[in-house]
């Protein structure tokens, strides 16, 4: 019944953790998971008492020795949980404070100047991926990420229907592309600006091929504004409309929305996208009516100058073979299976960033596997580029929407095919990042309100519900410690147990054990304080006096006080007598 019993807590524990009830708080559930645990484990560890000499306490418990357990229990949980959920982020501001100060070089390494939204750089400004003053993207030497749970991109489906189509495939919002790639840095190609005004129904039209597959996708897009007016316009992956006044675009995969008149509020516009990946055209068997262009623009198949990397490249392209789709197939599965996602990269060796990950460290996050399987799509003639934006997301079903958090930002590699356009080919591996869609729990409500503003605050000194609740908490810990302390101060004065020794919470000794005491001290053998009844008797076996019941009393003695073996008063009267004629 026991085992059954804590089956059962272990199985409700489980449950607190795992969101139920969801009105609770999440705080108040872990605390009532650790409750029931130490129920459950209190109760699975009571046993019958052997039949042996028992410790007496030397005062009788009572409901307030009971209380002030269990409210001594209770503070140090509530100071525990206060230490775990608000203690490390600040000492690790703190780490990255002093070291900004004591090491600016080692800070800055760590810290580059572009915001890569998983993490991997620090610097996020206003939900959308970032690039340098030059519009560029290096890899990182080193990097020691560590995402953020802000929220940056929401996306409402136009109903439940396409909120189904992209639950059962993953969602990619795209903010922009980058295609040319040299000294480990992506930028975009230089280009006239080019103005893609509204109809006259007020949507923009994206160009995309007319004979692309995919379902069509309807949704709205909520984001905040940039502080210097250069948002880029973020859509599900393949946007062919957007309903806004007029996109720039200034780069090939990048545009430009305009600059708001209150941007304290943030964007709102609504989408129309045909994502396409790699995985849904092999799944669908239409890969094969479409092709790889004739003519592409000569940086969309340029591998590095860097000789080191290239041969690296070259050497895991010539291990595929067979058509096209096989080896594409086989770099992806290559990448997945023989490099680890990581958002920690050491490089202590220095090395290049893309050469590291190929052949050192083997290791990194989602732009250096967006980025291998670009350059590898390249040495095979593919026209290859590297997205970025957000993917998985987290789905509150009542209020049908999507949140895309900085911890969520994505980025994955695409290729051109004709006919098809740009193709989500995601080489990074699956459930290896937080970018798989996660459900929100009933009763969750996201941080955007009925006018699509988001809710968060940006000031230092706001705190959202999660850090209200742990500081209630660390309250109510340091409240309950001096209560604890008190009960148990007037406790001390309870009236001590009879027959209770009030300085020795030992039991007595047996009654043949203090006979064969008395006895070894008229005999002119006294044992003394701290001497076991096996060191006694060998002590007397090295000075002829040993007792010809010595084995008896030592096999008996030790029986029933430290094994499971129940007293025998006949045996006790016998050695009573034994002793006696002894001394």
């Amino acid at each position: 019944m026991r085992s059954i019993f804590l089956a059962v807590t272990i199985t409700t524990a489980y449950a607190h953790l795992s969101g139920w009830p969801a009105e609770l708080h999440p705080v108040l559930r872990a605390c009532f998971a650790v409750l029931v645990l130490v129920l459950g484990v209190g109760l699975w560890r009571k046993r019958e008492h052997p039949a042996s000499s028992q410790a007496r306490a030397i005062r009788a418990p009572r409901w307030p020795d009971y209380l002030a357990v269990g409210l001594g229990v209770l503070a140090i949980e509530c100071l525990f949980l206060f230490f775990l959920s608000v203690v490390p982020p600040r000492a690790e501001q703190l780490a990255y404070s002093v070291e900004a100060a004591l090491l600016p070089e080692r800070a800055a390494a760590r810290v580059p100047a572009a915001g890569l939204g998983d993490g991997t750089h620090a610097t996020v400004i206003s939900g959308n991926w970032l690039w340098d003053d030059q519009g560029k993207r290096p890899l990182p030497l080193s990097t020691n990420a560590r995402p953020s749970n802000k929220p940056e991109v929401f996306l409402r489906p136009a109903s439940k229907d396409d909120a189904a189509k992209l639950l059962r495939r993953r969602p990619y919002i795209r903010a922009f592309t980058l295609e040319r790639f040299e000294d480990s840095t992506w930028s975009p190609m230089a280009m006239a600006e080019e103005k893609l005004p509204s109809d006259a129904n007020g949507w923009v039209t994206v160009p995309q091929p007319s004979s692309r597959p995919g379902p069509v996708l309807r949704g709205e897009i909520f984001h905040s504004a940039h502080p210097g007016g250069q948002d880029v316009f973020a859509s599900l992956q393949g946007a062919t409309q957007a309903k806004l006044a007029q996109l720039r675009r200034v780069a090939p995969g990048i545009l430009r929305l305009n600059p708001l008149s209150t941007p304290d509020r943030g964007y709102n516009y609504e989408v129309v996208a045909k994502t396409v990946t790699f995985t849904s055209l092999l799944e669908g068997g239409v890969l094969d009516r479409f092709l790889l262009p004739e003519e592409v623009a000569a940086h969309l198949v340029e591998l590095p100058e860097d000789e080191g990397v290239r041969q690296a490249l070259i050497d895991i392209v010539i291990k595929t073979q067979g058509p096209i789709e096989s080896r594409m197939l086989a770099l992806r599965r290559h990448l997945r299976q023989n490099y680890k996602y990581s958002l920690q990269i050491e490089n202590k060796g220095g090395h290049d960033p893309l050469l590291n990950f190929l052949l050192h460290e083997k290791r990194g996050h989602c732009e250096f596997f967006a980025t291998a399987g670009a350059l590898l799509c390249r040495a095979l003639d593919i026209p290859a580029r590297v997205a970025y934006g957000w993917s998985g997301g987290r789905y509150f079903d009542a209020q049908n929407l999507f949140m895309f958090r900085a911890r969520e930002a994505h980025a994955w590699t695409e290729v051109y095919l004709e006919g098809v356009g740009w193709v989500v080919f995601d080489t990074t591996p699956p459930g290896a990042l937080a970018n798989i869609t996660s459900f929100a729990p009933p009763g969750e409500k996201p941080p955007l309100d009925d006018e699509g503003v988001i809710e968060y605050e940006t000031g230092p000194a706001a705190l959202d519900d999660t850090s209200t609740w742990t500081f209630l908490a660390l309250g109510v810990g340091l409240g309950l410690l001096p209560l604890v302390f008190l009960i148990l101060c007037i406790r001390k004065k309870s009236v001590i147990l009879p027959g209770a020794a009030s300085t020795n919470l030992l039991p007595d000794a047996p009654g043949y054990l203090a006979r064969f005491r008395q006895a070894c001290s008229r005999r002119g053998n006294p044992m003394p304080a701290g001497r076991t009844l096996r060191q006694q008797l060998a002590a007397l076996a090295r000075d002829d006096h040993p007792p010809i019941f010595a084995n008896d009393l030592l096999d008996y003695h030790y029986a029933t006080t430290y094994g499971d073996a129940k007293s025998s008063r006949a045996r006790e009267s016998a050695l009573l007598r034994a002793i006696k004629q002894w001394s």
